[in-house]
Parts: C-alpha cells; structure tokens; sequence
C-alpha cells in the first residue's frame, strides 16, 4: 500500500453526556495566560506542545460563515452549548445519588469532532514558507502571521458541517494554531427532525390567494357565501427537532462505521481534495499490521512512535551517506591500484630504456661487471622476468645501470606515495564498513523497539506511576500520624515544663552540670599544676646537685628527678616502655634545667650521669606509673588534697587498693639489678 500519502483527518470524540464549563474555556482558551500555557506543557504524561506566542492566531467561524478571533463570543461555548438544548427541549438524565452529576444512562447530548489533516499539509495552508517549527512550545513565534488559505479551509470544512448537521446545530467551531499540528473542533448537537404527533386535520385554502389557509372552525366561523371561496385540502404532519444520537450517528456500531466512512468519502470530495489532502483508507482494506498502527492512541505513544520513526530515518539517511562515502573510497582506491599498476609498468620500461653514454663510464662499468657485477644486474634481470635477446656488453649494461640510476629515487617515492594511497583508503573503508554495520544494527534496534510501543505499555506504566503514588501516599498518611503523635508528646512536654516542680528540677540539673562541669575544669588545672610541680622540683633538685662536686645521685636526688621525668612523660604522652619515649622524656626535661652558675663541663657531666641514670640505671614498670598516675589524679580531687606534696609522697599513703590495701607511696625508683647511683 502506498505510503506518505498527504491525507484528511476527522477524529470523532468518544460520547458525551455532558460538557463542562472547563472543556469550554479550553477550546476557547478563556483566561488562558503565559502561566497556564506553561502549565499545561508541564504535563508530561499528557505531551502537550502548546505555544503562547502563537495564542492570537487562533481563530473561530461563527455564523454566517465569519472569521473571529478565538473567544469573541462573550457567551461561552458551554453555556451556548445548553441554550440550544433548552430551544431543543433536552434535559439530561440526573444521577438520582449525585443530582449535580448527569447520570450514565443518559442520552448522549453533543458530539465533538476534530478536522485536520497532513502535518506539513496543514502547516503549510497555516504558514505558508515561514520558517516555523510548532513542536517547540517555547519558540517565539510572535512574528509568525496566518496565511489566506488556512481561512479558506476552515470556511470550507465549517460549511460541510453545516451541510451535515444544520448550521443551528453548529455550537462551536474553533481553529487552533498554537499547538504542534493545526486542526479545528466542531462542537456540534446530534438533531433529528421527526413528525408532530397527533390527528392530521383539514385545511381550508382560498381560491384567490392560496397563502391564505384556515382551519376547520376558522372556516365554519365564516358566512356561508363566503365558504365556498375555499377549497377543502388534507393537512400534512409538521416536523420538530429533538436531539438523538443514535439516529444521527447510527444505533449499532455498525452502523456508526458506516456512517464514519460516508463522512470521510463526503469530506474528501467536498473539502479535501481541494487542498491535496486525500481520503483516509478504510479500515478493512488495512493489513492486520496498519490495523494496529490505525488504532486509536494516546499522545504519548504518537509522540514515542514519532520520535522512533524520525530516529530511524536519520540513522538510514546516514547510513545512505555512509554507503556512498564507501563507494568513492572503493572507487578512489581502485584507481590509485591502476595508476600503481602504470607506475610499476613505466618503471620497468625506463630502466631498460636504451640511452647514450660516455666511453669512460663504459669503460668503468665494463670493469665492474667483469668484477662480478654481471652476476648482480644479471640476478636482477631474471628477477623482472626479463631476457637477455643476446650475451650483454659493456655499453648495454652501462645504458641500463644509468638510466636505474637516475629514475630509482623519483620512481621509488612514487611507488610508496601510491601504496600510502591505498593503505589509507583501506583505513578509510573499513571505519566506513563498521559504522554502516553499527548504524544497521541501532535501525533495527529501533525498529524492533517501535513495534513494542502500545497502549498496554503505557498503561503498564501509568499502573506502575499510580502503584507508587499509592505508596507515597502511604508513607506520606504514615508522616502525618507521626507528626501529629510528636506533637502530641511535645504538647505533653511543655505542659509539665509548665509545672514549679519540674522547673525547679530542671534549673537544679543544670546548675549541678555547670558545677560538674567547672569541677572537673578545676582537677584538670591541679592535675597540671601537680605534673609541673614535679617537674619543677626534679629540674630545681638536678640544678642544685650540678653545683656540687659529687658524681652520684642520693637517694632524695635520685627519687625526685625520676619522678620529674615520670611527670614530664605524662604531660607529653610519651612511652616510657620504650627507649625513644625514654629518651625524649629526659630531653624535655634537661631542656628546662637552669645552667646559670655552671662550667659547661659540669652541664655536660650532668646531663650524662641523668640520661645514663634514667635510660639504665632505674626502670618504669607499668605497676609505678600507674601507682603515679593515681596518686597525681588523688592529690588533684579537690582543693582540700591539693596540698604540698611533702617530698614528693605527699598523702599517697591514704590511697587503697580495690580490695582495701593502702597503694604504696611514691617510694624510691626501681633499680636494675647490679645497678648503683
């Protein structure tokens, strides 16, 4: 079957019982501003292209045939839509439940029909060569100005409903050019004429003037002599209008069908041929595959089919490109192989191009080839597939190496130019080969991806949407009770906070905090003031034996400045179970020594008898420091233990054990064994 045929389209609505007020200002775009055009595009699952620039090109037939701009009536199309059922004398049946909802037995009362046709058809009767593209809803198209022929049409097909319907029946008919394709929508009442019921009687026409008609009392009430100026005629049953779709569009559906295809066959010789628009094919002359294409869709699968057909028709437009592109490189390639071929031939006939030399380089020649060149040339002769038609001289074979001499080189770069030629023609075709095979496969990918887009896809999806709105709505019902229990609570809160009692309670935790808190401020202010006291003490103890002229270490001596590098490994954090951590403690504590008053000689002494002394002579058991640490943390509890440390043991003997045995004091260092100071 032919295909890209421009044709007319005519989009019956599915039945009406009522037409809200809503639809009405849609199709008149009443109140429509920039915000709701905006609106209306943010609704994705709908895939509206509705342009706000192209707004004032919308346009509308009233009677009489008239063009008016969109919206002129000041009577809106829905209640235009109930005057003329009121003249009709149609009431619709209500939902004795909802009494404002129309019921669903009821009568369909309106049918709403929507003429288009061709996309570029249409735009082109609309626009004419204007530049344009009204699937951008967000063009400016401000500029854009209708065209005389889109007129002409929409007068047309306003007549042709007319015709069918009555132009009485014609509610609306409104042209919009703001949307991605240009159509029109004929709101119109379905209205049959049937006879009036009742007796038919008699009538009574004059002789003289037939426009004169009496009934029967009429002509009884006149005189006797004046009755025979009438003639006695059979009266014939008047018509009236009432609104019944089924007697306008058929009661089954095979008859709406049929009535549908006499429409478009009346269209199409009426108004479509007109403009180049050609008659729908009717459905049962479509394979089953254009039945599935023919079936009624929403615009979101339009839009994905349409997206998919484009899509393909790029990829084999450049597939197409791709192929030609192939073919000149197929074509430049064999060409550059036949010059290679004329280049090879030329080569061999200069080489064996007689030419004239001189005697000398004849001579020179002739002795080379006796050497064992003869062999060489001879070799390569038979290489050529050449012969020799006699035993070679010395100036044949001097005429032969000159002229190989002198064409080698340019013919030689010929060769390879043409060969480079090739090679990368042979780059080129295999890249072109491989982007045809890709772009194939992405076409029928395409392909095959089109033929699973249907309504049950969109569905599914719009299913899945609403199963997860569900469930957000779950979650968000779930939130809300949450927030009303956690009000709740905090309700309860603040009514005991409102209480003296808790109050009270409340002011005397956190005064006890702020104590607990400055407290513990204050012990670690002691704690470092006891550490530096010991450091001090030891550095003050190892300034005084360094103005003596002893060599050792008593035990008071000996007691403080272990404990002042105890307290100076403290402060630091330092390992003292190890020689590193041993070692820096004894360095930050020398570092603080006073030497004023001392030979260097003495300072150097010094301060090797106390690292000999701290790194071998004593030792640092976990079990001291920890004896240490305690009595440190102890004297530093409160202002009452914070005494002087009374030679450096202070109140330690008041500290106990877990089981309630008094904790040594902070007795002398722990010595090696075999060790003295």
């Amino acid at each position: 079957m032919e295909m890209n045929i421009p044709r007319a389209s005519i989009h019956v609505g599915a039945d009406k019982k009522s037409f809200s007020a809503q639809m009405g200002h849609e199709a008149e775009r009443r109140g429509w501003d920039e915000k709701r055009y905006q609106s209306k595009n943010a609704e994705t699952e709908k895939n509206n292209h509705y342009n706000f620039s192209r707004k004032h090109l919308n346009f509308e037939i009233t009677k009489g045939c008239e063009v008016m701009p969109l919206g002129s009536n000041p009577i809106p199309l829905h209640q235009r839509l109930q005057q003329r059922h009121d003249e009709l004398g149609f009431k619709p049946y209500m939902d004795a439940k909802h009494p404002n909802q129309v019921a669903q037995n009821s009568p369909n009362g309106l049918v709403n029909i929507i003429f288009g046709g061709d996309h570029e058809v249409m735009k082109k009767l609309a626009f004419g060569e204007q530049q344009i593209d009204t699937s951008d809803p967000y063009a400016d198209n401000s500029s854009i100005k209708l065209m005389p022929a889109i007129y002409e049409w929409a007068k047309d097909t306003y007549q042709f409903c007319c015709r069918m319907w009555g132009e009485d029946n014609i509610i609306g008919f409104d042209v919009h050019c703001d949307e991605a394709g240009v159509h029109a929508h004929a709101l119109t009442v379905p209205v049959e004429q049937v006879k009036k019921r009742g007796r038919i009687g008699s009538q009574y026409v004059n002789k003289d003037n037939p426009d004169k008609v009496l009934s029967t009392k009429e002509w009884k009430a006149l005189p006797k002599e004046e009755r025979s100026n009438y003639i006695k005629t059979e009266s014939t049953k008047g018509v009236v209008e009432r609104v019944s779709y089924a007697k306008v569009w058929g009661e089954t559906a095979k008859d709406k069908s049929e009535y549908l295809s006499d429409l478009h066959t009346k269209y199409y010789n009426e108004v479509g041929k007109k403009y180049g628009l050609e008659r729908g094919i009717p459905y049962h002359e479509l394979s089953e595959e254009e039945k599935r294409e023919r079936r009624h869709k929403s615009k979101v699968v339009l839009e994905a089919e349409r997206q998919a057909r484009q899509a393909i028709a790029e990829a084999e437009k450049l597939k197409a490109e791709i192929e030609a592109e192939t073919s000149i490189a197929t074509q430049q390639k064999e060409e550059a192989l036949k010059d290679l071929k004329t280049a090879q031939s030329g080569f061999l006939a200069k080489i064996f191009q007689p030419g004239k030399y001189k005697k000398e380089e004849t001579a020179k020649f002739k002795e080379s080839y006796d050497a064992g060149v003869k062999e060489t040339i001879g070799n390569f002769i038979k290489a050529t597939g050449l012969k020799w038609k006699s035993e070679p001289t010395a100036e044949i074979l001097g005429r032969q190496y000159r002229m190989l001499w002198d064409t080698n080189k340019d013919l030689s770069n010929e060769l390879k130019t043409k060969e480079e030629i090739i090679s990368s023609k042979d780059v080129v075709i295999r890249g072109l080969r491989a982007k045809v095979t890709t772009l194939t496969e992405e076409v029928n990918g395409l392909k095959y991806r089109l033929t699973l887009i249907d309504e049950n896809a969109v569905e599914r999806l719009r299913n899945a949407k609403n199963a997860e709105t569900a469930r957000a709505d779950r979650v968000e019902s779930e939130l809300n009770s949450l927030r009303s229990t956690y009000q709740n609570l905090l309700g309860k809160w603040n009514t005991l906070w409102i209480e003296p009692e808790y109050n009270e309670a409340a002011r005397k935790v956190k005064e006890r905090k702020e104590h607990e808190a400055r407290l513990a401020a204050e012990k670690q202010d002691r704690y470092q003031n006891i550490l530096n006291r010991f450091i001090a003490e030891g550095r003050a103890t190892l300034r005084a034996f360094a103005l003596t002229t002893r060599t050792n270490f008593n035990d008071k001596e000996a007691t403080s400045i272990y404990y002042g590098i105890m307290a100076v490994a403290c402060k630091m954090k330092l390992n003292l179970g190890t020689k590193e951590g041993i070692t820096s403690a004894v360095n930050n504590f020398l570092s603080g020594v006073s030497w004023s008053d001392c030979s260097k000689f003495n300072k150097e002494c010094v301060t090797n008898w106390t690292h000999l002394f701290a790194e071998r002579d004593v030792t640092y058991e976990p079990s001291i420091i920890d004896n240490f640490i305690s009595f440190v943390d102890y004297m530093s509890c409160n202002a009452e233990t914070y005494t002087s440390l009374g030679g450096s043991n202070g109140c330690a003997d008041q500290l106990t054990n877990w089981d309630g045995t008094k904790k040594l004091g902070l007795d002398s260092p722990s010595k090696k064994k075999g060790q003295s100071y």
